[in-house]
């Protein structure tokens, strides 16, 4: 039954690549790159997000339901995923999204089956305002060369999230050439600021009519707590609305860490949450 309703909704008026009922600015943006390098298609009762060419990439192969999680729901939705995503030999990872507005839902199940729950906060824009830490010695430039394109992609394998470890390096490496294709598309940029000639962070701002979304602001380690972080969003985001003639700049960050404050201080206010659970392979040893 299963595989024959996903073959009706396959074949329904409702497969196509524009996906005009997500609300959530978080989604709406983020299908900017998943549009790009992938495919998006509305099934109905969710979304799909497809990047074979990175299949490493949890976030570009995920779904967005239309409502919270119910009970029941576990067994239901990993069978819609392993159905959709036939190019995995196994079960390689789950990662299901949906629109806060619609409540946190059942969790219980998913997580004593080992998915990880996470609040993501989205914050907004239209006026910047400079940080209060604005650090004057920092360079920005956008990223052009070869060389610069390796010093960024290694600066974020530096700046990852440990728990990703395993096939970190080959993700992050093929995700920073379909951002490179962006720019070279004309979609956006990626920033680098220097110290001194060093690399010490970056980020990447990419836009579909009037919204801009940030991606991967990251620090290198060395140089946290001097405001790198603050200036670098203040100084591309004014960039953007410049060339871009953007309306509204978008960013979404962990709800319980210190990046959000960061960018409250340059203006961005906290527009709505919105809720995940994931589950992947981690290596062996660990929980």
């Amino acid at each position: 039954m299963l595989k024959k309703r996903l073959e009706l909704a396959k074949s329904s008026k409702w497969c196509k690549s524009e996906v005009m009922k997500i609300k959530s600015l978080g989604h709406l943006t983020t299908l900017i790159f998943s549009r790009f390098s992938g495919t998006v298609i509305d099934r109905g009762a969710y979304t799909l997000i497809q990047t074979p060419s990175n299949p490493r990439f949890h976030w570009g192969n995920f779904m967005i339901f239309d409502g919270a999680p119910a009970a029941g729901d576990l067994q239901r939705w990993k069978d819609l995923f392993d159905d959709e995503f036939t190019y995995y030999p196994g079960s390689h990872h789950y990662t299901f999204a949906w629109d806060g507005r619609a409540g946190q839902g059942a969790l219980e199940e998913f997580v004593e089956a080992g998915f990880e729950f996470e609040t993501g906060v989205v914050l907004s824009t239209d006026v910047l305002q400079p940080p209060k830490h604005l650090n004057q010695n920092m360079t920005i430039k956008k990223i052009t060369t070869e060389h610069d394109w390796h010093e960024v992609t290694e600066l974020q394998i530096a700046c990852g999230d440990p728990k990703y470890a395993l096939g970190y390096r080959p993700f992050k490496e093929q995700h920073m050439r379909q951002y490179r294709k962006m720019t070279e598309a004309g979609l956006g940029h990626w920033f680098g600021g220097y110290l001194n000639d060093r690399l010490v962070a970056d980020l990447g701002i990419f836009h579909d009519g009037p919204l801009a979304r940030y991606q991967s602001v990251g620090t290198h380690p060395d140089f946290r707590r001097l405001g790198l972080c603050g200036t670098l969003v203040y100084q591309t985001g004014l960039i953007a609305q410049k060339e871009f003639g953007v309306r509204q700049l978008v960013m979404e960050a962990d709800d319980h860490y210190h990046a959000a404050r960061i960018y409250e201080s340059v203006g961005f206010k906290r527009t709505e949450l919105n809720y995940s659970l994931s589950w992947w392979k981690r290596p062996e040893g660990e929980t």
